[in-house]
């Protein structure tokens, strides 16, 4: 009887880790073939739209375990960020109120290059998303998504689907709030309804 759940469970696991390690794969070659002129360019360029998100496990601030595909069906926002980068603190009251106004209909996910304690004590009064993981070593910024530039925030589609992404921003709280609620809503939306 152990023998015939073992089989099946072995078969799910291979599949769930090729599915995964396509959707990097997919995700590294459109990376590779953006245009290089600037580091900027995939951001205006668009080279990784429509391209399968790599798939993450992590263990939240919180101590809750979360895996970016149990959250297909929703749209996700992953903002990739650290404590000590100007333009990340200037677009954090931006990005929270942009989270409240979807509030349950986009998940968002904060995503620190910071240690777990480091973290915890800073969300204390600065949290903007409820989703927050320390990523210390980037083994997800650097090692999975190859953020160069921060903050850098994708929104996800329902399908799994990059369907914006951006780095950089401006120094100015109102300046990232402009940006923000010309580029970042207008995305999150389009994916809402495309998504439906």
């Amino acid at each position: 009887m152990k023998r015939n759940i073992i089989i099946p469970a072995i078969a799910i696991a291979a599949l769930l880790t090729a599915t995964s390690l396509r959707a990097q794969s997919e995700y590294d070659t459109a990376l590779a073939n953006c245009p290089k002129q600037t580091l900027l360019d995939v951001n205006t360029s668009g080279c990784l739209v429509g391209v399968q998100a790599p798939d993450f496990t992590a263990k939240t601030v919180d101590g809750k375990s979360i895996r970016l595909s149990d959250l297909k069906g929703k749209v996700v926002v992953l903002n990739f960020w650290f404590i000590a980068c100007a333009p990340c603190h200037a677009e954090a009251p931006a990005l929270k109120k942009i989270a409240a106004q979807f509030d349950k209909d986009v998940t968002f996910i904060s995503i620190a290059r910071e240690t777990e304690d480091d973290l915890k004590k800073y969300v204390v009064d600065n949290a903007f998303f409820d989703t927050n993981i320390a990523d210390k070593s980037s083994d997800i910024s650097k090692g999975i998504y190859h953020v160069f530039g921060f903050p850098t925030t994708i929104v996800v589609d329902k399908q799994g689907k990059i369907k914006y992404y951006t780095l950089g921003g401006s120094t100015s709280e109102a300046g990232s709030e402009k940006e923000l609620n010309a580029k970042l809503v207008p995305a999150i939306s389009e994916a809402l309804k495309a998504s439906k």
